[in-house]
């Protein structure tokens, strides 16, 4: 009998172990940055996670949580952090530095202001009034980067959208991960916001939209949802900046 217990508590014990999850590390992000919320990426040579402060310095930390670069980010003045993302050190040049898209978005103007750095902090090139950016691979295997932003006329919506040929390359894990981008138009928005179906077979899913409290404001079922865009009716959100997620998708946008 006590033979069977001490094998009892013995595969027990192995199995409680097994499960265990272990503590590594604390980081704390400025509250209003929106992006993938994830604050983690994959490059080629490595894994790391970022935070970043209200003064705008970025820090990036290698997967052992040591600091790998210490960034501080051109904000200019009335200006704010939208997004940070598209973290790559083979995608655009082949420095094997890792370089990264910073957005930037105007405190009243609605313009926005896209540009390409590395870890040193170098501007590598202004991209404009874009806010949303995604990598797509072309049949003969290159990669180009297109930004985007809609815009409305007359109750009409738009996109501008500009293409950019990259020289760089990116293994599969990477390219897996840069391929999960959903975008979200007109932004800023006033009453319905038009966001990417990520696979037109969504089942049992849900949009959910936060405030940059962390409050959910609004949700919306889009399991039978198979049109490219899903259909938001936001016109009853207060003016503000929101984040909406599908999934491991995510994104801001601001309501007028």
């Amino acid at each position: 009998m006590i033979k069977n217990f001490t094998i009892t508590a013995l595969l027990l014990m192995s199995s409680v172990s097994f499960s265990q999850v272990t503590f590594e590390q604390s980081y704390t992000i400025a509250q209003d940055e929106g992006g993938d919320q994830t604050y983690f990426f994959n490059t080629e040579t490595g894994s790391y996670h970022y935070a970043f402060d209200e003064n705008n310095v970025l820090k990036i930390y290698t997967d052992s949580h040591t600091v790998f670069a210490t960034i501080n980010l051109p904000v200019d003045a009335g200006y704010s952090v939208n997004n940070l993302y598209l973290f790559s050190d083979k995608l655009f040049n082949s420095d094997n530095l890792i370089e990264f898209l910073l957005v930037t978005s105007s405190n009243s103007s609605g313009t926005y202001k896209m540009r390409l750095l590395n870890q040193n902090g170098t501007v590598l090139q202004e991209l404009g009034d874009k806010n949303e950016a995604l990598i797509v691979k072309t049949v003969s295997n290159n990669y180009k980067l297109i930004t985007e932003k809609g815009y409305s006329v007359s109750n009409s919506y738009f996109t501008a959208k500009d293409v950019y040929a990259l020289t760089g390359t990116l293994g599969t894990n990477q390219a897996n991960m840069l391929s999960k981008k959903s975008i979200a138009y007109p932004n800023p928005v006033k009453d319905i916001l038009n966001v990417t179906n990520p696979s037109n077979k969504t089942e049992n899913t849900d949009i959910k939209i936060y405030s940059t409290t962390g409050k959910l404001v609004l949700e919306k079922n889009i399991s039978n949802e198979k049109e490219d865009f899903i259909k938001l009716d936001v016109s009853a959100l207060q003016s503000g900046v929101y984040v909406y997620r599908i999934n491991e998708l995510n994104s801001k946008f601001i309501k007028e």
